[in-house]
């Protein structure tokens, strides 16, 4: 087991001989994920194991966790989102042995050159983001302004009268 999380990896090479690296990654290194945070501050703990099944296949399980700082978009206010996201990877070449892989893995499409981590990892933070942040609780989110009302003695022209003078014609 490595206890150091690398910028890039072999990952076939580190499946052939069954290893596990963990460490933390920092999130201002998650580029694609930046424009979705209120905050880059902070780090998620990184679990990647790679080995083979009885299968055969290359595989890359893993885990990431942590906490992201999101806009509720209910109330627009900052929202500690608790990251907690497993993925099973089955490693391949080709987008034809992808098709190949069992129903338990998602395909990660590998080269020869090592992979770099920060990408697998925003890949899987990306997919574990909800569509929609909200805060779980409606009394988290701060009053929101429902009194709205319309200026007093301000008579409105109805749009369709146009129509109704067309139809008495």
């Amino acid at each position: 087991m490595i206890e150091h999380l690398p910028d890039r990896l072999d990952l076939y090479a580190m499946a052939e001989a069954g290893r596990e690296v963990r460490g933390r990654i920092k999130l201002a290194s998650l580029t694609r994920v930046l424009p979705l945070l209120e905050s880059d501050a902070g780090e998620l703990d990184v679990v990647l194991s790679l080995g083979k099944d009885e299968g055969g296949t290359h595989t890359l399980t893993g885990s990431v966790s942590g906490s992201l700082l999101l806009q509720c978009q209910r109330c627009l206010e900052s929202m500690d989102y608790p990251l907690q996201t497993t993925f099973r990877l089955g490693l391949v070449f080709s987008q034809d042995a992808a098709g190949d892989l069992p129903d338990s893995y998602e395909p990660l499409l590998v080269s020869r050159e090592p992979a770099v981590i920060a990408e697998v990892v925003t890949e899987e933070v990306l997919l574990a983001l909800p569509i929609v942040p909200l805060h779980e609780d409606r009394a988290d989110c701060r009053e929101l302004k429902t009194d709205y009302a319309a200026s007093a003695g301000v008579e409105r022209e109805n749009p369709f009268a146009v129509l109704a003078q067309l139809k008495q014609k």
